[in-house]
């Protein structure tokens, strides 16, 4: 993501002038609207700038999201600690950073988890479970690299709900460590995910992911 593009710079600038008004009415069709009235900025070119309406504007936020969490860790020296502690750094750095507008990623998760959301959130996920092991410099290929993002999700997942629903941090921390246990696990648990690695495999072909881009 180019943030000297004018055009992304723009959107950029929208995105977050609208995050206050998501954290007040969640994200819904009339979302731009309300947007376009609180902010006063004319609907025309927020409807420009993200002419595949809000949807466009939550995947939008979320990869805007998973560049500030790259940025951060390329900052960090992290490439000398065991994975564990890799995964774990890279997980509490992103809920760091949500954690500075937690409303709004609390009301977007929430649209999220609407069943009606389901490939979104599944993609969406997916990319950021990937980045998070790139981030590591995992370099597993084929049934490895399918199967430490499927566990992966499942950590991280927790840990997202968690976050949703408390505001300690210590307990939110505690809660990713007892998760990570089953990063450790991956050789066991192989053959009981052998189906949800077919379904990774199609969703990775959809979003352009595979282990040859490692």
């Amino acid at each position: 993501m180019k943030k000297n593009n004018l055009l992304n710079s723009r959107r950029y600038k929208i995105l977050n002038l609208s995050r206050n008004v998501v954290s007040k009415y969640g994200w819904n069709d009339l979302t731009f609207k309300k947007i376009s009235k609180e902010k006063k900025i004319n609907i025309s070119e927020i409807n420009l700038l993200f002419p595949n309406g809000f949807k466009e504007m939550i995947k939008y936020s979320l990869t805007c999201l998973n560049y500030d969490l790259e940025k951060k860790i390329n900052k960090i020296d992290i490439q000398n600690i065991p994975l564990h502690r890799k995964i774990k750094k890279i997980i509490l750095t992103k809920i760091e950073i949500m954690n500075n507008n937690k409303n709004f990623y609390k009301k977007t998760f929430y649209y999220l988890m609407i069943p009606t959301n389901y490939k979104l959130l599944t993609s969406q996920l997916y990319i950021s479970i990937d980045l998070m092991w790139r981030l590591a410099d995992d370099t597993s290929t084929d049934f490895n690299f399918y199967t430490k993002r499927i566990i992966l999700s499942g950590v991280y997942s927790s840990v997202i709900i968690s976050f949703l629903k408390k505001d300690n941090m210590v307990e939110i921390e505690n809660i990713l460590d007892n998760r990570l246990s089953k990063v450790s696990k991956i050789p066991i648990l192989k053959n009981k995910y052998k189906n949800f690695i077919t379904n990774f495999k199609k969703i990775s072909k959809l979003i352009n992911i595979s282990p040859l881009k490692q």
